[in-house]
């Protein structure tokens, strides 16, 4: 997708040096959540940032963590993702002036079965760049993250409950 800012958004020429992925783990690291200082060293599924419009419209890529990793990757083909599975999902906007700002980091990690079953036991987590834990489910702020429970039952059956990366932009 071309953008007002020209291609490089989206071939990863400009994500790659986007001064806002510097900042990234010292922003969400601010939550103090384990998995939200850590996404940056799992791996990264996504070969350049693409459009995500049920996460406002921002650029996102996805990352795994070791237990997702292997599952993950097989995409649409996933089965069943095993419990402590996390994905993280760093997001950023591109301002007027062409520069990037960073946006919320979501997570999404599966708990033990029975956990939510409302969500088939995922938990929804919303990190805003300042820190600030802005939902989480089953804790604070849960009604925050109700949309993603939502949005993502949609594909509860066929994929338990994940979205993926577009084709052009998955890692081989």
């Amino acid at each position: 997708m071309r953008t007002a800012y020209g291609d490089g958004w989206q071939n990863g020429i400009n994500f790659a040096n986007y001064g806002t992925a510097r900042l990234q783990h010292v922003a969400y690291s601010a939550s103090g959540l384990a998995e939200a200082k850590s996404f940056l060293d799992w791996k990264n599924f996504a070969s350049a940032p693409y459009t995500s419009q049920t996460h406002g419209n921002r650029f996102v890529v996805n990352h795994a963590n070791d237990i997702a990793e292997e599952p993950y990757g097989k995409y649409e083909n996933i089965g069943m993702m095993p419990q402590g599975g996390i994905i993280a999902k760093p997001s950023f906007t591109i301002l007027p002036n062409g520069n990037a700002q960073l946006g919320p980091l979501f997570l999404m990690e599966k708990m033990d079965i029975g956990w939510h079953p409302a969500s088939k036991d995922w938990r929804y987590t919303m990190v805003m760049p300042d820190g600030t834990v802005a939902g989480r489910t089953h804790g604070p702020n849960a009604e925050a993250v109700e949309f993603c429970v939502g949005c993502h039952a949609t594909v509860a059956d066929a994929q338990d409950s994940l979205f993926f990366i577009p084709e052009e932009t998955r890692v081989k």
